[in-house]
């Protein structure tokens, strides 16, 4: 049984340039509940996000949480838009954000929260869950409560 999620943002975009991390992240999120757009980030040719054009995200619908890969395809070559203007991009549009990255940096409870690449499918439900809660804490993931009796 899928929790109540009265209040509670349903929707999820997940930034990935790798295409099975990309699944195995949208199959987890889906799985406990939410719905998932899935986008590879920058690529080629100009490696420039269509929302750093306009200055808002298309695929970013209202109140969604991204999950944004800090290591898309324009970091790796250097070239267009790097991470770090997704992330800003997405937090002045009012996103709350879990960034993937090797790298800490600062965290903003309720609004941007970090973890490494590739986590581990219970720790990011739990940090979407809490992004997602009106109030920051959601409840626990699916997965989690139908292991307790």
């Amino acid at each position: 049984m899928l929790p109540r999620m009265d209040g509670y943002t349903r929707n999820v975009l997940v930034v990935e340039s790798d295409p099975t991390e990309r699944e195995r992240l949208a199959a987890a999120l889906e799985g406990d509940g939410f719905q998932v757009l899935l986008c590879s980030g920058p690529t080629e040719p100009d490696y420039t996000c269509i929302g750093s054009r306009s200055g808002t995200c298309p695929l970013a619908t209202e109140g969604a949480v991204v999950v944004l890969d800090m290591r898309l395809n324009s970091e790796m070559v250097m070239a267009g838009t790097p991470a770090e203007d997704l992330l800003g991009m997405y937090l002045e549009s009012g996103h709350p954000v879990v960034a993937l990255g090797s790298r800490p940096g600062d965290e903003t409870p309720g609004r941007l929260l970090r973890l490494r690449r590739h986590p581990e499918t219970g720790t990011l439900l739990e940090i979407v869950w809490r992004l997602a809660s009106p109030r920051g804490s959601g409840p626990a993931p699916t997965s989690e409560r139908n292991l307790r009796p």
